[in-house]
């Protein structure tokens, strides 16, 4: 059987082991998942500061470390962030909105089309790193 990570002491203790294990690993200040559907880069669920458990599952997927970089995805690689996280969702003392959201966007782009897309900001105060991370950070503006 699959691990499940049932307990918040788990889940925290399963993103310290990725954490640590993901060589030159650095939080982002501010991540997310979105889709590029006919030139536009849509964000529906940002994250800024804590949630770090996606944030580290994602970037092991894409082999991201640091900094501010955008990461067009194959549908199979966010299949593969899907499967890192859902061991969390055992554990009922978090909602897991990246999971569903990923899962949602999974969807979308399988009925829809367009291109799965991740973006991360090292620090706020960077540059943008090409249209999908400023489209991030038009999101993150609201």
């Amino acid at each position: 059987m699959d691990e499940q990570w049932e307990t918040r002491e788990r889940v925290i203790r399963a993103r310290q082991e990725l954490e640590a294990s993901h060589a030159g690993w650095r939080r982002p200040a501010a991540y997310a998942v979105g889709v590029e559907r006919d030139g536009v880069t849509g964000f529906g669920l940002t994250n800024v500061g804590g949630n770090h458990l996606p944030a580290v599952v994602l970037a092991r997927v894409l082999g991201h470390t640091r900094g501010t970089a955008t990461y067009p995805m194959t549908p199979d690689q966010l299949d593969e962030a899907i499967a890192g996280l859902a061991p969390a969702e055992a554990c009922p003392d978090f909602d897991h909105p990246n999971l569903h959201h990923w899962r949602e966007l999974r969807a979308e782009v399988a009925e829809r089309g367009g291109r799965p897309v991740a973006v991360f900001v090292g620090d706020l105060g960077d540059d943008p790193a090409g249209p999908h991370d400023a489209a991030l950070r038009a999101a993150l503006k609201g």
